[in-house]
């Protein structure tokens, strides 16, 4: 959904009433009592960088060949009180002029959603950025049952083990020690997969890898690698990182509208924005 489609705006205000309230009011009990066992969100260590997925091919003398694209670069960040943020392209499939996946650094598309989760006051702003983008947006509360799903999205590393196990050839696993990439030190783990194919009758062994480095003092998968060492492999993670995120990343631009909503539409039929980018942020982690 696109800010700029102000008829769905309206029809989001008509939606997001109060009587969602005794719902949320009964969900925030339950998630107070078992708020323990929730992960919590970080803080004390912000970021921003540029999540991308890229194919690429292995040269023989090992230089990386840009072969396309896998989704669009968006940008996600992080402050020090805990604040969330990141860029959603609400367009699938890509719209025209931002369905250029095939060069390596994709031109800014016309207009994108960005949202912010703040802790700090216990908010949640949506807004539209580019240059076809409403100069608008929109915030509602930020429940606890909302801020414990924030926290179990983006404050748990997934283990991120290999699609490929003993069964499909021989297996072993390196320890790859710690590395210093783009400003991060990240820990490389590194899983190879030793396979047979038939080829013209005779059997030609192969080569896959899983290698994944994070940062387990940030919580970031910093890069994730698949595929063939001798031939093409796909690389997803983050990019152009930054220890000292701007803090205008973190809130709409000051020459916006801003519609305040007292409810953020939980137990309504129509949940608005607010579903989407929390959907978007289960997606922190992923490829």
């Amino acid at each position: 959904m696109r800010f700029a489609d102000l008829a769905s705006l309206a029809g989001l205000v008509a939606c997001l009433a109060l009587p969602g309230l005794s719902s949320m009011a009964a969900q925030d009990a339950t998630a107070a009592a078992i708020g323990s066992d929730h992960a919590q969100l970080i803080t004390g260590q912000p970021f921003t960088g540029i999540k991308y997925a890229r194919r690429v091919r292995v040269l023989p003398d090992g230089k990386l060949q840009f072969v396309r694209n896998e989704r669009y670069p968006t940008r996600i960040a992080r402050d020090a009180d805990g604040r969330l943020m990141m860029q959603v392209l609400q367009a699938d499939p890509l719209s025209p002029e931002c369905h250029w996946l095939d060069t390596p650094v994709p031109p800014v598309c016309p207009d994108w959603s960005v949202f912010v989760i703040d802790p700090v006051a216990h908010k949640v702003t949506h807004w539209g950025e580019g240059e076809m983008a409403y100069h608008g947006g929109v915030d509602f509360p930020l429940t606890l049952v909302r801020q414990e799903d924030a926290a179990d999205s983006t404050a748990a590393l997934p283990a991120l083990k290999p699609d490929f196990t003993d069964e499909d050839g021989k297996m072993s696993t390196v320890d790859l020690g710690d590395r210093v990439i783009d400003g991060i030190t990240a820990h490389g783990v590194r899983w190879t997969l030793l396979y047979d194919v038939n080829q013209d009758g005779q059997p030609v062994q192969r080569t896959r890898i899983h290698e994944v480095w994070t940062s387990r003092e940030m919580q970031l998968i910093v890069r994730v690698i698949d595929g063939d060492p001798g031939g093409e492999e796909t690389m997803w993670g983050l990019e152009k990182i930054s220890l000292s995120p701007d803090a205008v990343l973190f809130r709409p631009p000051d020459d916006y509208e801003m519609e305040h909503r007292k409810s953020d539409g939980m137990g309504a039929t129509h949940h608005g924005f607010v579903d989407a980018d929390f959907e978007a942020l289960q997606g922190w982690f992923t490829e």
